[in-house]
């Protein structure tokens, strides 16, 4: 029998909701998490394996729930869900999964007679270090679960809960480690003490440093891939993210902020505002503090409430006060004590009641999603109605952009040959008539996902407040540099697009050809030459375009040639290893059978350089920036496997530099960490050959032994504007110095294409510019990269900044000695989403030291 022993809290609908806590049960019963983890609520940390453990007791012991392992982590930690609902409609959930998807239209077939039920995601800690989320995950789950609990079985008959209680396992992992290692017996409150300061890189990104919770859209994680293609097979109608913030705020919930999407309908911000409501009511019976419509908006599209509201749901953020400072105890700005259970409370509280309001708008829940995707393929709420791109651009950019489109179940087509439309050119940003062509990929905005499209793809995104919490822009054809075009006039693809990837094959080929011949025109390209590299193939490259006598193709500078002379030790198994890697990384190679080209530079020309394969090292440590450090690292170690040794910063002495060819500096404010000697050290390893790629221009703090940019002085202020600024009311002040801000917005590059770091690229490149720093052109150097007039393409951008950065360098190169400096100004590797720019960081490891 079930003892059951009330907190002391007020007595509300809320002590049905806790009485659980301390159940006891024999071994053979359904335990309640304290029973089942030998501890009470928030008195330690729990583990991920012991979150599974959890999770599969209470499947065992209920027929409630079912669980479903969906993948891994990078870390080998196994991700699951649980499926919560009626027993009756556990046995149909298949059922209930594809008439979602068919009433909805994401799905062929007709749908069954089954009565909708209501499907509501709950995500916890994809933050690692935000630790109360996950578990209250596990005491949500059992109230759920539970057969005693006075309503949720009654809530359970029309809905569908699917809770992913550990979205990021390294990260926690990381977390919860630590914490137990730096902690004593009892929890020390005080907020500067250890176990209140995370070491570097911190517990909230995951194995590779990446921030989960702007990867939804963008999917370059495997704990995003494999979650949202489970996402993406049930789509929910309301999905609640649970996150923690800073130890002196209150608790934060829907109605978000402003600024909204303007696609947003008013539909998903009427119910918000339903869902916030009935939080309040058990908040406000306890005398909880919160906070509503305030920071967190709905405006990006990477975010676990934006993402799933660009697909229909109620999306929602959760935030509880705590983050990395939190610990099990720690003393607040107003002398409060915030305790991890309380925490823990919070969170249950509104992901229960989450759960009893949606129950109570069922039918009208899954009926407004319904009508969300039925309204895209009948009026699209964007003036475009037509996506073109252009069949021109590289196959590898082109079968990139169908695997995103297939990931975000957006349909496309080919376009119908022989018609014309009037189209706006995302390069010139000029309207003009466009010729169709059989090659040119076709998206029409008149398709269920028609929302998600237009945020993602439309050309600017509409900014209805410039204080917004991430970037504001993020085009998909400028993050991928598509040749692409949007159209306000309806155009329906004519059949099925045929990918036009150029086959490998040698069975025409010499047995034993002069050398090989392979483009530079994108990521999978470095990749390609990674491999060689690694597998002891020496490869030069072209400085200048050429042909070769009966061949079409002009092959531009950056073309990797590989010449069998050189590579003699290799013996027979030089064209195996060459051909072998092309057909598996599906390189149109090309064998030529002469040196001798018909323009350009013969093969043997001192213009045609030869690719060393560089020793790359990475500093990592306190005041990096861990996200680009991550960028960087997963970048090298996964997209193109290139080995990489890593270093903190602070003990670099104990490496000898002349091991290395390259030291990649990530954004940061750090190099003061680096003593003296070692400062020297690296200036004379520059000196003498050695080559530095800084993000950011973060060895900026190295001038006194190297070179670095120049910043440009801010503008000065006009007496008059000084005057008036002085006079801003200050509830006006945060928004008045907006006007100095850039906050991720997308600019025209003009790029030299002669020089080998800007190889494979047009004279042009898009930027993302995430700030105003501004960096004068290098006047003993090579300005690559440069903002001119006219630059700005989309994303906010300040008025009082917008004349500051033109006429500036973006990319650069410096020469110090026989030595290198490679400027990174803005980020090419950004998130792993700005594809653009993965070329010119290949560039930078491998063709300006050739």
């Amino acid at each position: 029998m079930k003892i059951e022993i009330a907190r002391n809290v007020s007595f509300t609908l809320l002590i049905l909701f806790f009485a659980s806590f301390f159940v006891q049960s024999s071994a053979q019963e359904l335990k309640s998490p304290e029973a089942f983890l030998g501890y009470a609520m928030g008195d330690r940390l729990t583990p991920h394996h012991r979150v599974t453990e959890y999770l599969v007791h209470v499947a065992d012991h209920s027929n409630r729930v079912e669980i479903e392992y969906y993948g891994q982590t990078y870390g080998g930690r196994k991700l699951l869900v649980a499926y919560v609902s009626a027993p009756g409609n556990l046995d149909r959930l298949e059922e209930i999964r594809t008439n979602n998807l068919r009433r909805a239209g994401l799905m062929e077939g007709s749908s069954t007679n089954l009565p909708d039920k209501a499907l509501v995601w709950l995500s916890y800690n994809v933050h690692g270090n935000e630790i109360s989320a996950t578990e209250a995950s596990l005491f949500t789950l059992y109230d759920l679960a539970r057969d005693d609990h006075p309503h949720s079985g009654d809530w359970l008959k029309d809905t569908v809960v699917i809770i992913d209680p550990l979205l990021n396992p390294d990260g926690r992992d990381r977390y919860v480690n630590w914490y137990h290692q730096v902690s004593g017996r009892n929890p020390d409150p005080y907020p500067s003490s250890r176990e209140h300061i995370e070491p570097w890189p911190n517990a909230r990104t995951n194995y590779y440093q990446f921030d989960l919770n702007r990867d939804w859209a963008w999917q370059t994680q495997i704990e995003t891939q494999q979650r949202m293609a489970l996402y993406h097979s049930w789509m929910p109608h309301i999905h609640a993210d649970f996150h923690e913030m800073g130890i002196d705020a209150p608790y934060y919930f829907a109605p978000a902020a402003e600024p909204f999407h303007e696609s947003i309908t008013d539909w998903q911000r009427e119910f918000q505002t339903t869902i916030g409501e009935n939080h309040i009511r058990y908040f406000d019976e306890n005398f909880r503090v919160y906070f509503t419509r305030e920071r967190f908006d709905l405006f990006y599209p990477s975010y676990g409430d934006t993402y799933p509201t660009y697909n229909g749901a109620i999306g929602m953020t959760y935030e509880q006060a705590g983050n990395t400072r939190g610990g099990l105890a720690v003393i607040t700005a107003e002398g409060d004590t915030l305790t991890f259970e309380r925490r823990i409370l919070n969170q249950h509280v509104v992901g229960m009641s989450t759960v009893e309001v949606t129950a109570r708008h069922y039918e009208r829940v899954a009926e407004e999603f319904y009508r969300f995707f039925q309204q895209g393929e009948t009026q699209p709420y964007s003036p475009w109605k037509t996506y073109i791109i252009s069949g021109e651009n590289n196959p590898d950019i082109m079968e990139l952009l169908t695997s995103y489109l297939d990931s975000w179940d957006i349909r496309y087509g080919r376009a119908p040959s022989g018609r014309h439309l009037q189209a706006y050119d995302y390069q010139s940003m000029e309207t003009r008539r466009l010729d169709l062509q059989e090659t040119d990929l076709i998206i029409s905005a008149y398709q269920p996902k028609s929302l998600l499209l237009n945020v993602l793809f439309e050309p600017q995104t509409t900014i209805v407040d410039s204080l917004t919490y991430d970037i504001t822009a993020w085009s998909v054809p400028y993050a991928m540099g598509l040749k692409a075009f949007a159209s306000e006039q309806r155009t329906e693809p004519a059949g099925n697009w045929p990918m036009n990837t150029p086959e490998t094959d040698f069975s025409e080929a010499p047995d034993k050809p002069y050398a090989y011949i392979s483009t530079w025109e994108s990521k999978q390209d470095a990749f390609f030459l990674s491999q060689l590299l690694q597998n002891g193939i020496r490869v030069r490259t072209a400085s200048k375009p050429f042909r070769l006598s009966g061949d079409d193709t002009t092959y531009e500078r950056g073309s990797l040639i590989i010449t069998r002379r050189g590579n003699e030790r290799h013996g027979p198994r030089f064209d195996d290893i060459v051909r072998d890697l092309a057909v598996e990384l599906n390189r149109n190679v090309k064998a030529a059978t002469t040196g001798f080209v018909e323009s350009g530079l013969d093969f043997g020309s001192p213009g045609v350089n030869r690719i060393a394969a560089p020793r790359v090292g990475l500093l990592s440590g306190r005041g990096v920036n861990p996200n680009n450090f991550g960028e960087i690292w997963h970048f090298l170690d996964r997209q193109i496997e290139y080995p990489v040794s890593i270093f903190e910063h602070s003990r670099i002495d104990l490496a000898d530099l002349t091991d290395f060819d390259i030291l990649i500096f990530p954004e940061g404010n750090y190099v003061n960490h680096i003593s003296d000697t070692e400062r020297e050290n690296i200036a004379r390893w520059v000196h003498n050959g050695g080559r530095i790629i800084t993000f950011g221009n973060s060895v900026s703090g190295l001038h006194d032994s190297l070179p670095s940019l120049e910043k440009r002085p801010e503008p000065e202020t006009e007496p008059i504007e000084e005057r008036q600024n002085r006079l801003i009311r200050y509830e006006d002040r945060q928004r008045d110095n907006a006007s100095d801000l850039i906050t991720g917005s997308i600019y025209y590059v003009n790029l030299d294409n002669s020089h080998p770091l800007a190889y494979g690229y047009p004279d042009f490149y898009y930027t993302l510019k995430r700030g105003s720093d501004a960096y004068i052109f290098i006047e003993d150097g090579a300005n690559i990269g440069t903002l001119q007039h006219g630059a700005h393409r989309a994303g906010f951008e300040g008025h009082r900044v917008k004349n500051h950065i033109l006429d500036t360098v973006v990319f650069g190169t410096q020469s110090f000695g026989s030595g290198q400096i490679i400027y990174l100004n803005d980020n090419p590797l950004f998130r792993a989403f700005w594809h653009n720019g993965a070329l010119i960081f290949s560039n930078a490891l491998f063709m300006t030291g050739s």
